[in-house]
């Protein structure tokens, strides 16, 4: 069996899973199963959630890492609660000033 070694973790977004996973030609049983869920659940395209992590990364809030981007993208939220339970599991918690800001920059790509 070969072993890997992992240089670096970046989390991204699920459409970004589909775009990486859909340019292969022959799938594994795992990626096909990756595949399909990524097409099932992934809520904006590719080039707008780029754009949308951009935007939220500007906010320049210090609460908000890498990975609760990831996750606003992969949920867009609808409103402050729906993105109160995304980031529950954030150690910050983020005042409603900041989480009225997320909402109204996710509702551009709704």
């Amino acid at each position: 069996m070969t072993s890997f070694e992992v240089l670096n973790e970046k989390p991204i977004p699920i459409v970004e899973v589909k775009g990486l996973i859909g340019k292969r030609k022959d799938y594994t049983y795992e990626q096909k199963l990756a595949l399909e869920h990524a097409k099932e659940f992934s809520k904006i395209s590719e080039k707008n959630a780029k754009s949308l992590g951009e935007e939220l990364a500007k906010l320049e809030i210090r609460r908000l890492k890498d990975k609760d981007i990831v996750k606003i993208i992969d949920m867009m939220p609808k409103s402050v609660d729906e993105l109160k339970v995304i980031l529950s599991s954030s150690t910050t918690p983020m005042t409603k000033e900041e989480m009225t800001s997320v909402i109204e920059i996710v509702k551009k790509y709704i």
